[in-house]
């Protein structure tokens, strides 16, 4: 059991490695995966994991993406206070869960 642990530790490390070498080069992820005898669909599995690695808290769980909205950041627009904003649309109180739906539909 210790030794599938470090070879997958081992496998995780090897890909990173891989994977910042990548984005230190000039080579297309083709010639890369070319390069290193890699399927591109790999290559881009272990690039969201090291992405997610160095910014866990930006990765969004079940497609949804936390809005925080810092007290300093609030906007006062005739007499209410900004609740969010995401790609000019504004909520100046937290939208129900129905709302949210029938916008996405």
């Amino acid at each position: 059991m210790e030794q599938q642990q470090a070879n997958k530790l081992t496998k995780k490390q090897e890909m990173f490695s891989l994977i910042a070498e990548h984005e230190a080069s000039a080579l297309t992820v083709r010639d890369f995966c070319e390069l290193y005898d890699m399927a591109q669909g790999t290559y881009y599995y272990w690039l969201k994991k090291y992405h997610a690695s160095l910014e866990p808290e930006k990765v969004a769980k079940g497609g949804f993406t936390l809005l925080k909205v810092a007290a300093e950041e609030q906007e006062i627009v005739k007499g209410g206070v900004l609740f969010a904003e995401y790609k000019g649309i504004r909520f100046y109180r937290e939208p129900s869960v129905s709302f949210l739906k029938a916008l996405m539909s």
